[in-house]
């Protein structure tokens, strides 16, 4: 019986066996994408219910074993997922589309690409479309408004001139608050932006949390911002010409100075300091000099680009190159730039190896700004009587009557050039194998090399040229070099384990490693025609032309260990988890090594039974994401601040070795704590897109001075103390009011509200006062702190202030000084529209700052009657001379305090910043040209500034010192064609 019951129970189990495998088959196909038509590697085919799975090859191909009653399942990041049921079909060839929903976009991170659904962090996507054919040198500034969280300002107009970018508030005072800028996976300095062609970018990923963050460990405090440049495509190679051309004006100054006649009459009222005799009064009369024409002029922009991409099945390639030439509307500021780019990717087997190669040169000449210098030419729009001109008769130039620079001398006979080499280049090989579906190995090592060489020149017979020692003009040169390599190595694995399961783990090693160099050397005596080393005088004890030299390096190296994973249930319910260990060179043996690490959530609402009720033409999509970790910052300190250091030292003219440094082995990284919890949704079917947030990010052991004895021969050290936090909400909207093929209207805005504060100092004390600023527990950084101005007494004009009692008098108290707000502006963003219709379309930014106040130390040295032998401001024609006289402008003979809130002004100001009308020719016309498209434009940028700020420009990241280069308004017209 056993031995039957045995046969039976075999015959049984190949009998099922044989069914099923007679009823399983080998199923094979294709799969395209639908935007081109071109094969689709990498997508993941799987049948439904089930743990059997394929993955498509470089070809698209796929190969699967099936029954006839089971359903095939294709997803893809950033491409809808279809269901194909096979029935009796063995080859099923399949076309993804592009997924259009907020939730379906590709996202790169940097170290990955994701689709949005799975990402539980903060991060926004620029478009590199967006910022295209905005005439600005730095891409940076092309940013602004574009993205919540992200403030950026451009402190000056001056060509090439790198913006100030701060994600999320400052999170530190002594530290560096630039985010990190990653280049196709390598980090790239922030002040070189001038010298790559935004042209060849993809697309900008701006990283704001910890979950986006973190993977960038003691990098990653101040946000990250990832570029990708642009790629081939295999098929017809496609060729584009770009070219613009435009000019720029600066705007008038809202402050008015006086005239002559104003000037004369102030100066004759106040003593006739000069003495002028009633026939120099008649003949100054004669002369009435606007500086702001003579020391600004009309700018010009080209920009010339083409680009060539295309390849085959296997092999894709994108090459561009580019000539940028842009003047300034300052005389003798300008900017060359030329680039060239090659990215290659090819595709052998199972491996996959690519090379991205950039280069570029620019020469900048620039002058001073920012600053009270009597040297710095752009002061003396201000300062310079209208009386006076730049040239006497004979063709001369004028030397001021107030012992004043002439402006124009110091612009054209003074020369500063920079002449910069930058050199990018990445190469990756990639391994996809085989034998474990979802496993892949990667390297990727990459070079950023810049190259600064300047050159200044200061003529003998000019200002800054007479001060110079042996006072006979002088010449410098000096050559820096950086060169940072950054070498990626990961192993990730990707597993559908079954329908509802699916997860991602990536393991990582990365070194980073830093050399910088420079030298140079001025020398002085310069005589001849010569402009360059044979002018020269050599120097020696008794000619005083002894020249000065310099040098200087240093090193610093990251090495770091990390790992990332997600892990999704029912494609709606997403968990990340990162974890980082960074070791640096710059800290001491006892801190050398951190840990930064993050966690998590999304959860796709609108995925859920209990919702589909309420989806429909009006809502969509819905995702709740949470996130928290820790990141970290060593930017902002020395390479050797944990060393003590040892250098040259010099006593009665003996040069020797000295203490230059002092230990600091507990020195370590500020640490950032970041929670953020969001919410994204789209609502009537598509048509409004959303995004709110809310963030909490704390900073612990910041970088301070501590001030040490002065036995110690160290005023201070930069040293742990202290915390601060910022905490705000960021909203965003992308809304179509009209969609039809013909006629297209969108509208678009963001906000940001941010909130710091300072949390804990050094021990017990509970603020640090730095000149016009303070740093105290529960006020945000960079809070101004001065006496406030109360107005003029109208009986004997003096100046009035507020006491520490909120009590009026006349006595000016430092003791009496409160915070009057804070540099940094708490609310900003950006809005705007676009308009398509036929070939048309009209695109519009605005951005936008609010809720900080500016020190406007212009108007504290226009308006100081000490000052009257230079130009004044109109204002001070209302000084104070009588009595019962109104006004708020002391007499001149009242003490004069520019510590007070007379010289406060709200920083608020609402920016045109660009704005672009385009044709695009119809294929029946472009088809009948022999090309693929032509596109004609005009665009308009920083047009209109709403402000009440009274300088040139309020986009500031502190006080206007004095000698502001004015923002560009540029017009430019343009033409693309595409062959």
């Amino acid at each position: 019986m056993k031995k039957v019951l045995l046969i039976v129970f075999t015959l049984f189990a190949f009998t099922f066996n044989g069914n099923v495998i007679a009823q399983q088959q080998q199923v094979t196909g294709t799969i395209l994408s639908a935007d081109d038509n071109l094969p689709l590697p990498g997508v993941n085919v799987r049948v439904k219910g089930t743990s059997r799975g394929a993955i498509s090859d470089i070809d698209g191909q796929y190969s699967i074993q099936a029954s006839a009653n089971e359903v095939l399942v294709f997803s893809f990041v950033g491409f809808t997922t279809i269901e194909r049921a096979l029935g009796n079909n063995n080859i099923v060839n399949v076309t993804l589309e592009m997924d259009d929903k907020i939730l379906g976009e590709v996202v790169v991170t940097g170290y990955k690409t994701q689709n949005a659904r799975e990402i539980s962090g903060s991060i926004n996507v620029v478009s590199g479309e967006q910022i295209r054919e905005v005439p600005i040198a730095s891409f940076d500034q092309a940013l602004q408004g574009r993205a919540p969280g992200v403030l950026i300002q451009a402190n000056s107009g001056q060509p090439g001139a790198a913006a100030n970018v701060t994600i999320r508030g400052r999170g530190t005072i002594n530290g560096s608050n630039n985010p990190l800028y990653i280049l196709d996976g390598i980090q790239i300095s922030a002040a070189d932006f001038a010298t790559l062609n935004p042209n060849d970018f993809e697309s900008f990923s701006i990283l704001k949390d910890a979950a986006s963050t973190s993977i960038y460990g003691s990098r990653g405090a101040n946000g990250v911002i990832v570029i990708t440049t642009k790629k081939g495509k295999s098929g017809k190679t496609r060729v584009n010409y770009d070219f613009q051309f435009g000019v720029s004006q600066a705007p008038t100054h809202p402050e008015g100075v006086m005239n002559t006649d104003e000037k004369l009459d102030y100066e004759l009222a106040n003593g006739n300091p000069y003495g002028w005799t009633d026939a120099e009064l008649a003949e100054l009369r004669q002369t009435n000099t606007n500086w702001e024409d003579v020391l600004l002029r009309t700018g010009y922009t080209q920009n010339h680009q083409i680009s060539a991409a295309g390849g085959s099945e296997n092999t894709t390639f994108f090459l561009s190159g580019s000539v940028f030439d842009q003047t300034g509307t300052v005389p003798n500021t300008d900017l060359r730039r030329y680039t060239a780019r090659m990215n290659v990717e090819t595709k052998v087997s199972n491996f996959t190896f690519g090379m991205n190669i950039s280069g570029g040169y620019s020469k900048f000449n620039n002058t001073l700004e920012g600053d009270s210098f009597i040297g710095s030419p752009l002061n003396a729009i201000r300062w310079s009587n209208p009386y006076e001109t730049p040239y006497q008769q004979d063709g001369g130039y004028t030397q001021l009557v107030s012992g004043q620079p002439n402006a124009l001398q110091e612009l054209l006979e003074n020369q500063t050039l920079r002449s910069q080499i930058k050199g990018v280049a990445i190469g990756f090989v990639q391994y996809d194998a085989p034998f474990l579906e979802g496993l892949s190995v990667r390297t990727n090592w990459g070079i950023d090399y810049t190259q600064n060489e300047i050159q200044q020149f200061l003529d003998r017979s000019t200002y800054r040229g007479s001060i110079a020692q042996g006072n006979n003009g002088s010449l410098e040169r000096g050559l820096a070099r950086n060169f940072r390599y950054t070498g990626t190595t990961s192993i990730s694995y990707r597993k559908q384990i079954n329908e509802d399961n699916e997860f991602s783990i990536s393991l990582y090693n990365e070194i980073i490693e830093n050399d910088s160099t420079q030298f140079g050397f001025t020398g002085f005596g310069l005589v001849g025609p010569f402009s360059n080393e044979a002018g020269i005088t050599p120097g020696n004890p008794l000619n005083g032309y002894i020249p000065v030299v310099r040098g200087n390096g240093g090193q610093n190296a990251l090495i770091s260990y990390f790992a990332d994973g997600t892990y999704g249930y029912k494609g709606r319910y997403f968990l990340n988890a990162g974890i980082r260990r960074d070791g640096s060179s710059r800290f001491g043996a006892d801190n050398k090594y951190a840990t930064f690490g993050s966690i998590g959530a999304s959860w796709i609402i609108s995925d859920e039974e209990f919702m589909q009720s309420l989806q429909g033409n009006f809502f969509n999509e819905m995702k709740l994401k949470a996130s928290y970790g820790t990141v970290g910052n060593q930017e902002g300190i020395g390479n050797f601040d944990s060393r003590e250091l040892f250098g040259r030292s010099i006593y009665n003219g003996i040069g020797g070795i000295g203490l230059t440094g002092l230990p600091n082995p507990a020195l370590r990284w500020e640490k950032q704590k970041m929670f953020n919890i969001g919410l994204e949704f789209a609502l009537a079917n598509g048509r409004i897109n959303g995004i709110f947030e809310y963030y909490n990010n704390q900073t612990d052991d910041l970088f301070l001075n501590r001030q040490l004895s002065r036995t110690s021969g160290f005023n201070s050290q930069n040293t742990n103390i202290g915390s601060m936090r910022n905490r705000g909400y960021e909203v965003s909207f992308i809304g179509t009011v009209i969609d039809k093929p013909d006629f297209k209207w969108e509208l678009n805005a963001n906000l940001t509200y941010n909130q710091n504060e300072v949390l804990s100092l050094v021990g017990d004390q509970n603020e640090f006062i730095d000149g016009d600023f303070i740093t105290r527990i529960g006020e945000p950084i960079n809070s101004l702190y001065l006496v406030r101005f109360a107005g003029v007494d109208p009986a004997n004009g003096d100046a009035l202030y507020l006491n520490a009692n909120n009590e009026v008098t006349n006595v000016y108290n430092p003791a009496d000084r409160v915070v009057l707000g804070t540099t940094d502006a708490p609310v900003f963003g950006g809005f705007g529209t676009s308009l398509t219709i036929k070939g048309f379309r009209f695109d519009a930014l605005f951005s936008y700052v609010s809720g900080n106040n500016l020190y406007n130390n212009d108007r504290n040295n226009i308006e100081n009657p000490a000052y009257l032998f230079d130009n004044l401001s109109k204002v001070m024609i209302n000084e104070w001379r009588t009595p019962g006289q109104i006004t708020n402008i002391p007499s001149a003979d009242n003490p004069f305090f520019s510590g007070t809130s007379r010289f406060v002004e709200s920083g608020n100001f609402v920016r045109l910043r660009n704005v672009n009308l385009s044709y695009s020719l119809p294929s029946t016309l472009t088809e009948s040209l022999k090309i693929a498209s032509l596109r004609v434009f005009v665009q308009g940028q920083n047009l209109l500034t709403f402000t009440d700020f009274r300088g040139f420009d309020p986009e500031l990241s502190g006080n206007l010192i004095g000698s502001q280069y004015p923002a560009l308004r540029t017009v430019t017209l343009g033409v693309n064609v595409g062959f």
